[in-house]
């Protein structure tokens, strides 16, 4: 295929990007976009056993022009992302457990960072402090079993789970509800270049141009859960997005579970009532990691051993530390904080109490240690 057959097949999606089962349906039943384009300026019906068109979709496939596939091409190219059709070998073949895959993806960084354990985190945008400590902690946890941290890089729990994955050096890909030259949220602009730049992936169903609009959201989070093993919900309200990528993830059989929040929280009812319902309570990666019979990498891999002067076993007491006075006191981000405990914890250093805090473990002196 040319560059300019790649030119016509952007511009062909982008008119029905929206409508998957109808761009794959058109696809099968012409051949191509060159002949879905060619097949519409001189019919008003659709081949026999496709589905019809809209007007509206009709007129923006007529409109498709050899300028307007070079111009879907330069849009790739200044987006720094490569095309990926659903028949190419490094297609999610995950995906196509969906009952409307995406016929193309636009993908920025590596898409084969999913690996074997792709798992999506996900809550609330209004996350509270509860929320973004649990969802980085597990994310840091996650990292240890080899994990890949999927998320939709909205604020809240997405991004504290990229992060979290991020400064464990774990993998971690996000899957975004706009094109990714039009990327939304574009205050998390830095966080997609760094998950990219760490050998992740910002991965897309839109052209990259196309500004997010309400309805790209389902349409994001149906990747998501597809794209992972098992959904793990942090927090979530009565009407989160949350509990619609939990919910199409149980449809096509991936596992969901939930973590358990305060009863008086309007962003813990969603996950409360996700237990309610069935879907499994965890607490933590290690929890997730027993249910799908995964085993920690650190059993192959020795952490390397902590400095005298790490800013934050310098900081941990044996009453315990509250982790948002740690990062505070460590001049570091949250997630970077947790991550680097649950190391702490993984060499018997530091242990987790009730209520978010964090202790030192004293470490006892061998019987035939000489004093000084």
């Amino acid at each position: 295929m040319d560059s300019l057959d790649d030119g016509y097949t952007m511009a062909v999606a982008g008119a029905l990007v929206w409508t998957p089962r109808l761009l794959r349906a058109w696809l099968d039943g012409c051949g191509s976009a060159r002949e879905i384009h060619a097949w519409v300026v001189e019919h008003d019906a659709p081949p026999e056993g496709v589905p019809a068109l809209n007007r509206s979709a009709l007129e923006r496939l007529r409109a498709i022009e050899d300028d307007a596939a070079r111009r879907a091409i330069e849009a790739l190219t200044v987006s720094g992302s490569r095309l990926l059709r659903d028949r190419d070998p490094d297609y999610p073949a995950a995906l196509n457990d969906l009952p409307d895959p995406p016929p193309l993806l636009y993908v920025k960084g590596a898409i084969e960072a999913l690996g074997s354990r792709p798992i999506a985190i996900v809550g609330s945008r209004a996350a509270t402090t509860y929320g973004r400590q649990v969802a980085a902690s597990l994310a840091a946890d996650l990292g240890a079993f080899g994990a890949c941290i999927v998320s939709g890089l909205a604020r809240g729990i997405d991004a504290c789970a990229h992060s979290a994955a991020l400064a464990a050096k774990a993998p971690t890909v996000a899957v975004i509800g706009s094109g990714l030259s039009a990327l939304y949220p574009p205050y998390h602009a830095l966080l997609a270049d760094e998950i990219v730049a760490a050998g992740g992936a910002v991965v897309s169903e839109f052209p990259p141009r196309l500004a997010a609009r309400a309805h790209h959201f389902p349409m994001r989070n149906r990747l998501v859960a597809a794209l992972s093993r098992a959904t793990l919900v942090v927090e979530a309200g009565c009407r989160s997005g949350a509990l619609i990528t939990a919910r199409l993830a149980g449809e096509i059989g991936r596992d969901v579970y939930a973590i358990p929040g305060d009863v008086t929280r309007p962003t813990s009812v969603g996950t409360n009532d996700l237990i309610k319902d069935g879907v499994t309570l965890v607490t933590s990666g290690a929890d997730v990691a027993s249910l799908l019979g995964w085993d920690s990498l650190f059993e192959r891999e020795t952490p390397a051993a902590p400095s005298r002067d790490d800013p934050v076993l310098a900081r941990l007491t044996p009453a315990g530390v509250d982790v948002v006075e740690l990062a505070a006191q460590c001049g570091m981000d949250l997630p970077a904080v947790l991550a680097r405990l649950t190391l702490l914890e993984i060499q018997g250093l530091a242990k987790r109490l009730p209520g978010g805090t964090y202790a030192a473990v004293k470490r006892e002196r061998p019987p035939n240690a000489r004093t000084r």
